[in-house]
């Protein structure tokens, strides 16, 4: 019954799969998932993740203009662990709040420690994701404004970035959660903009300051002139 149950969610919601043999893939997927979620939470505690933080340069001037924060799962046994495998997990059990709570924390603790080094002349404001999930998480915008304010930081210090999926789940809450930190004076980013969730209705309704554009959305795909005219 379990394998039979395993293999009817894998075609569930799908318009062109009709029937599905189960495979020891499948359940290979759901105990990888299993150890996942339950090392999570003594991973947390222990430090296992990390956060890494990945440099935005300015072409034209060739300075640092920005930072975005990333975080990695340092396993002690199996090593790093790519977000792409622990974050849909996470955003599927609910633990992606914590990981980001985590991860907003440790960034304004790092960029509270170079504003106080010496040796550094200016520190550029550091991206954090704000994940679907978040935006239905109580007094998000007072949590936020707290927590720059517990680190002797301007609001300008931390940029927020909410990806253009989470528009299509709750237009409303995403607007008015958005238009709350806007008015806090946090600075907002669509990410993965134009990774196939793209409309001009999310762009006219949402008041987000930057967008990022998706990779594929700058690969080459033989007619480089066209996608040059939709960026400009």
């Amino acid at each position: 019954c379990d394998r039979a149950l395993l293999a009817i969610r894998s075609v569930k919601g799908s318009y062109t799969s009709r029937y599905a043999y189960y495979t020891s893939e499948m359940r290979a997927a759901l105990l990888a998932e299993q150890d996942i979620s339950n090392e999570m939470e003594p991973a947390l505690a222990d430090g296992q993740f990390k956060v890494y933080v990945q440099p935005q340069y300015n072409y034209v001037t060739g300075e640092i203009s920005g930072a975005e924060a990333l975080v990695r799962w340092d396993h002690p046994k199996v090593g790093l662990i790519s977000p792409g495998v622990f974050i849909p997990i996470f955003e599927k059990n609910g633990f992606i709040t914590k990981m980001d709570e985590f991860v907003w924390e440790e960034t304004c603790r790092l960029i509270s420690e170079w504003r106080r080094d010496p040796r550094i002349k200016s520190v550029p404001p550091v991206s954090v994701n704000i994940s679907r999930r978040d935006i239905y998480v109580e007094n998000i915008c007072g949590r936020l404004l707290n927590l720059v304010k517990k680190y002797g930081l301007p609001v300008s210090a931390l940029n927020l970035e909410i990806t253009e999926s989470a528009y299509a789940n709750d237009q409303r809450q995403l607007i008015e959660t958005v238009e709350c930190l806007r008015s806090m004076g946090f600075l907002i980013e669509m990410d993965d903009c134009g990774s196939g969730y793209s409309s001009l209705n999310s762009l006219k309704d949402v008041p987000v300051d930057i967008l990022k554009l998706d990779l594929a959305f700058l690969r080459n795909s033989g007619d480089a002139k066209r996608g040059g005219s939709i960026l400009s």
